[in-house]
Parts: C-alpha cells; structure tokens; sequence
C-alpha cells in the first residue's frame, strides 16, 4: 500500500504539471481506492485471526478426542474383564449355589452394569467430540477459502492503487514533456515586433474598490461527513465476535468471574502511553481507545500485534479485546466502536 507520505510527494508534484483540479481530482481518488484497500487489509486480518483461533480449537479437540478415545478403549476392556467375571460367577453359583456364590454374583452382576454405563457414556462423549470437530473441519475450510479470497481481493485493490499512481505519473510526465516543449520554441521562436504601449489611465478611488469575492460552496454538513461506508465482511466479524464473547461470559454464574489471569494487563500502542485493561471475566480484558492511521503495532505486556488502521479512521475509539484463554497463543480482537452503531 502506498504510504501517506508518498502520496503527499506525488501529489505536491503533480500540483505543478497538471493544474490544482485534475491533481486533486486524482488525489482524491487515489485516497479512495487506498482507504478501501486499507479496509481490506483490516478485514483480511481480522480473517487470519478467526482462522488461527479455528486451528487453536481444532488442536484443543483433536487432544480431547484423543483422551477420550483412549478412555473409551479403557472402558471398553473394563466391560469385557467384567463379562468375563459375570459369567464365571453365574457358572460357579449355578453349580454348587450359597450364599457366598449369591453375593459374588451380586456383585459381579452390578460390576458389569457400572462397566456397561461407562462405555455408554464414554462412547456418546467421543460421539460429541467428533460432532464438534466435524463442525470446526467445516469452519476450518471455510475460514481458509476466505483468507483465500481475501488475499485475491487484496492483491486486485493493490493492483488497482498501484495503477491509478502509474497513471498519474504519466499524465504528469507528458504533460511536462510538452511544457518543456513549448517552452523551447517560445524561446527559438523570432523576436516579436516592438509595438508602441498602450495609455493606461491613471487609477482612480471606484477602481481600487475591492472586488466582491465569489460565492463560496457550501461546507458539506457534519452529518453528511459522519456517513460511512461500512463493509459488511466488519460488521459480521463484530457482530460474530460479540455473541462469542456474550456467550462465554454467559457461562458465568451469578457473582462469578471465572479465570483471572493477569493482575495488570496494559495496551501499549507505537510511541504512545500505557492502557490498563478492564476484566470481563473467563479471561476476557477489555478497552477502548484512540487510533492513529497506519500500520501500527500494539503491545500488550509481553506480546506483540501487527494491526492496519485505514486513514479515514485516525483518532477513532477502537474497542479491544484481549482474549487469553490460551496463552500460548491469545487472541487480540478490535474494530471501530461506531460500527456498533449498525448492529442495533
């Protein structure tokens, strides 16, 4: 993406070789198309990180359903010992039957019912397993194609960009080319015939009278500039990360707040200072903040998150939510708080 202050360079360039209207008119657009990809990009991230906290739950129930499988395997010989066991008591009471036979039975019989029970149960919870890790398969493919066509989209709009600044350049340099030009045969142009000056009157009070200025167009109303284009892609990616936090925090009893691991968790943007992090609970941490335009990087205690903000977003409140239920690898969300303004 072409950085902002390229763009100054190339735009304060062009003021002087195309005129002020087709050099703002193209600047403009260029703005335009850089903002949307800026967007792109912010969306794009937000893909790559639901793809990676897919990959996360994946590992997560691909251990589960490991533990699980290996128990139900235990469960499974703990049955067939306990038949075993029935059988023989049934075989040693039904020859020579006491009391003694009675109660070995007894308890050989409520041995292989417990033993039935737990294959049962282990059995329909690797069947749950399985259910959730054919879901996150299907999650998993479906997150990876979006990043795909995500990364399609990206590489289009940065084609796009990268030709609408060729085209300017060019435009500019021909028409320096034929300013140079033209200046050359002005200058091996003959010498013009000397021609008596003109009686130019003397000024008078009515002539130095200022001049009324031109009408000047209307400033276009706040809430005109406060319209925006949000991409639907950002809004179903908030929209997805507020239910997941509702839910798990919906998990909570009444007076609960679930694991808390951090007694001081604070956000550090670029050359900024520190923000201390509220506790939802479940080792969720939340805050809101400004952000400036760019690639920035947030830090927060010891690890580090690349994040883009489009231009159009600089000194906008941004909501963060840090999620540190795996700290091996946590999960930074954010986007817009004005976003939350469509949801409703």
């Amino acid at each position: 993406m072409v950085v902002n202050r390229g763009r100054s360079l190339l735009i304060a360039g062009l003021l002087g070789v195309i005129g002020w209207n087709s050099a703002l008119q193209a600047a403009s657009s260029l703005t335009a198309e850089q903002n949307k990809l800026a967007r792109m990009e912010q969306v794009q991230e937000n893909r790559l990180v639901e793809l990676e906290d897919v990959e996360n739950e994946m590992l997560a129930y691909e251990y589960k359903l490991q533990r699980a499988q290996e128990a139900l395997s235990k469960a499974r010989e703990n049955y067939q010992q306990s038949l075993m066991e029935l059988k023989a008591a049934e075989r040693e009471h039904k020859g020579a039957p006491s009391t003694d036979t009675e109660r070995a039975l007894h308890k050989a019989r409520h041995a292989h019912d417990m033993a039935e029970r737990g294959v049962d149960s282990r059995n329909r919870r690797v069947e749950i397993i399985q259910s959730n890790f054919a879901e996150l398969e299907l999650r998993l493919q479906e997150s990876r194609e979006s990043v795909a066509g995500g990364k399609a989209r990206l590489a289009s709009q940065q084609a796009l960009v990268d030709t609408m600044v060729k085209a300017m350049l060019s435009e500019a340099n021909t028409k320096a080319k034929a300013q140079a030009k033209k200046a050359e045969q002005v200058k091996s142009a003959p010498p013009a015939v000397a021609m008596s000056q003109p009686n130019i009157p003397e000024p008078t009070l009515a002539s130095l009278a200022p001049v009324e200025a031109a009408p000047v167009a209307d400033e276009p109303s706040a809430e005109d500039a406060s319209v925006r284009e949000i991409d639907p892609e950002l809004l179903d990616y908030v929209r997805g990360e507020r239910e997941r936090l509702e839910k798990l925090l919906g998990e909570l009893d009444e007076g609960e707040d679930g694991k808390h691991t951090f007694r001081n968790l604070t956000l550090k943007p670029s050359g900024e200072d520190s923000i201390e992090f509220e506790f939802l609970g479940q080792n969720q941490y939340k805050l809101i903040a400004p952000v400036s335009a760019g690639r920035q990087t947030y830090k927060i205690n010891s690890w580090r998150f690349r994040r883009t903000i489009p231009s159009d977003d600089d000194g906008e409140r941004y909501v963060f939510i840090f999620d540190a239920r795996r700290l091996s690898r946590p999960r930074l969300v954010m986007y817009p708080e004005y976003v939350l303004s469509y949801l409703d």
